[in-house]
């Protein structure tokens, strides 16, 4: 995973994120749903992993209303973004920022919840990361995250041959098992957004930075091979979808 590619796709999305990421947000809305099921409003201290332009930056702070909120992203202008369009909105509440690899950088100790939204299918390990996240949580606290199942995206990686690899649900929950977790939430869904044509979707994945898995180098004859073979396989009627696979997850320290 070339994390240098993927925070400079990133970056230039940072602009375009909030319009075009229509499934993100409607992500982070369930998450902060599922939350407050399980966290008491105004915890002490709250840890985001990847908080992007801050779509479930916005609801944390409205809904939840830590008492310090420590955002992270490896992307600098995302941080900027949540600087300068979330802070603003809530002043009054105390907050700091880590911009570096999640992966690799020291997370703050005694948390009561590590929460992620459309993260964690970047990392390299997740397994090593969810046993730091242990580690940090203080006894009882919460690791909250959303990610991607493997029929994510599912059209573009068959008509390209890209993709990232994806972890299943019975997968990731056998690992939080194994590093001492308990399961209080377990969800996932199917989400599907209809674009004009196939080269709609890869405007749409630009514009939410999802373009920095490997460079991929098109040519018209490629461009064309995309374009005939995407609406050969998945047109409905004179439009074609893109499949969003989230799966959502809510574990306890014990």
């Amino acid at each position: 995973m070339d994390k240098q590619r993927i925070s400079s796709r990133f970056s230039k999305a940072a602009a375009s994120y909030d319009s075009a990421a229509v499934v993100q947000g409607q992500i982070a809305e369930k998450m902060i749903r599922l939350l407050r099921n399980h966290v008491p409003i105004r915890p002490d201290r709250v840890l985001e992993i990847g908080c992007g332009t801050g779509l479930l930056s916005r609801l944390l702070l409205q809904q939840l209303s830590p008492k310090h909120t420590i955002f992270n992203d490896i992307c600098p202008e995302m941080i900027k973004s949540v600087k300068s369009i979330v802070l603003p909105q809530h002043s009054s509440q105390h907050c700091s920022f880590i911009c570096a690899d999640a992966e690799t950088c020291n997370l703050p100790g005694e948390l009561d919840l590590i929460t992620s939204c459309s993260t964690i299918q970047w990392f390299e390990d997740p397994s090593a990361f969810f046993a730091r996240c242990h580690t940090a949580l203080h006894a009882h606290g919460i690791l909250a995250f959303s990610t991607f199942g493997e029929e994510n995206m599912r059209e573009i990686s068959s008509t390209t041959g890209v993709g990232l690899t994806y972890h299943t649900q019975s997968a990731l929950v056998a690992e939080l098992l194994a590093l001492g977790y308990e399961i209080l939430s377990v969800e996932e869904e199917l989400l599907s957004l209809s674009f004009e044509s196939p080269l709609q979707v890869l405007s749409h994945l630009k514009e939410t930075g999802v373009t920095g898995i490997k460079n991929h180098r098109w040519t018209k004859s490629k461009l064309q091979a995309y374009c005939t073979e995407y609406v050969d396989r998945y047109a409905v009627g004179t439009r074609v979808p893109l499949t969003y696979h989230p799966i959502y997850i809510i574990a306890k320290k014990k």
